[in-house]
């Protein structure tokens, strides 16, 4: 069903790994030039930077036009509605145009179209139920269709994600109690989550294995998401049940054990670094579960704990034969991993922080009183 064949997405990947195994050092020159000329593929790409400016403009052009249309023609909400149906079809017939006659992956053009038939069929599914009001369930529930849908024809990974994001959402938005839902989507995100992982065992580790590993590890930290009701207050408010409240205090402190075994075990990067992720948000809210007293130098020991479990680890690793246990580093080999490593240590200095304290005395009226206008106390009094 995906419009690009299995053999091209594979050899695309294959390309990006020789690249980054080039910059890394890994592979010498002469060799990355005998392996790229069989890895060439019929296909338009482009970078990553042009690939986002694409596909904002895309998508706020196809948006604009179809507005346009509804205000010139006057549309009522029933032709509104056929409106959006139809731009939904013509603009998914329209991003599969683009691919086969000009071979384009992941240009961003056709991305914007392809995201933009979702969002019309999400409108007219949301509006379709009634009359007046917008129906979030089917909107959700037509969204997770629609990204799915996306997934297997152009093979998004972002869009496979989204539906799994969204698919919660339909869930949480049904009126019933709270720990209903939060067991619902426990059950729904675990279930995902298994399903993923076979279709990745039976892929690893070629194409769409990547692809599934991420939804795994999505699938993953939304469980914890809903299990932790520290965290997850503001999504629906929290049944007052302590036997469910302490079941979710031991689930906290399960999930990331668990999948933190499965991704040392399976060597799977992402979801390590999600269950890593979770583990240092299990213990930062710890003592609001136990309803323990915040105190002000909890940051400071949290900080000092992570430090040394950091230094620790590092050098455990290192202390290995070679350098390494089981295949584990404690160094970054690949050059793409110190480039997103950069990037996140640039993005943490636009962090906003505490506001500068400055300290405010009044030292009282100047010297002759104040004076009122001109210089020197003009008017006032001496």
């Amino acid at each position: 069903m995906n419009i690009y064949s299995r053999d091209d997405e594979r050899s695309i990947r294959v390309q990006r790994l020789v690249e980054d195994w080039t910059r890394s050092g890994l592979l010498q020159q002469d060799q990355r030039e005998r392996i790229v000329p069989e890895l060439k593929v019929d296909l338009r790409r482009t970078n990553k930077y042009l690939r986002v400016t694409l596909f904002l403009f895309g998508f706020l052009i196809v948006n604009s036009l179809t507005g346009f249309v509804a205000v010139f023609l006057d549309f009522d909400n029933s032709a509104f509605k056929v409106l959006s149906l139809v731009a939904s079809v013509v603009c998914f017939a329209v991003a599969q145009l683009l691919v086969r006659r000009y071979k384009l992956y992941h240009f961003g053009i056709e991305e914007a179209v392809a995201v933009a038939a979702v969002a019309f069929f999400v409108v007219f599914a949301g509006t379709i139920v009634s009359s007046n009001d917008f129906s979030t369930i089917v909107a959700f529930a037509a969204g997770a269709l629609g990204l799915l849908v996306l997934f297997l024809r152009f093979g998004y990974m972002y869009a496979i994600i989204g539906a799994t994001l969204l698919a919660p959402m339909i869930v949480f938005d049904i009126n019933q109690s709270d720990t209903l839902r939060r067991l619902v989507v426990f059950a729904l995100m675990l279930t995902i989550f298994f399903v993923a992982r076979e279709r990745r065992l039976d892929h690893d580790p070629d194409h769409p294995a990547d692809i599934y590993a991420a939804v795994e590890a999505v699938a993953w930290g939304v469980m914890y998401l809903v299990a932790n009701l520290q965290i997850s207050g503001w999504v629906s408010s929290v049944d007052a049940l302590p036997a469910f409240y302490w079941a979710t205090y031991v689930a906290i402190w399960l999930v990331p054990a668990a999948g933190l075994w499965m991704a040392m075990r399976d060597r799977q990067r992402l979801l390590l670094d999600v269950n890593i992720l979770i583990a240092i948000v299990t213990l930062m809210s710890n003592k609001q579960y136990l309803g323990a007293e915040q105190m002000p130098w909890d940051p400071i020991l949290f900080g000092v704990l992570l430090v040394g479990v950091a230094l620790g680890l590092r050098r455990w690793l290192s202390s290995g034969p070679d350098g390494s246990r089981h295949g584990v580093v404690a160094e970054r080999l690949l050059a793409s991993e110190r480039a997103r490593l950069a990037q996140a240590g640039s993005a943490a200095v636009f962090a906003p922080g505490a506001p500068a304290h400055t300290s405010h005395t009044d030292s009282g009226p100047a010297i002759g009183g104040g004076g009122r206008s001109g210089g020197a106390g003009a008017e006032g009094s001496f």
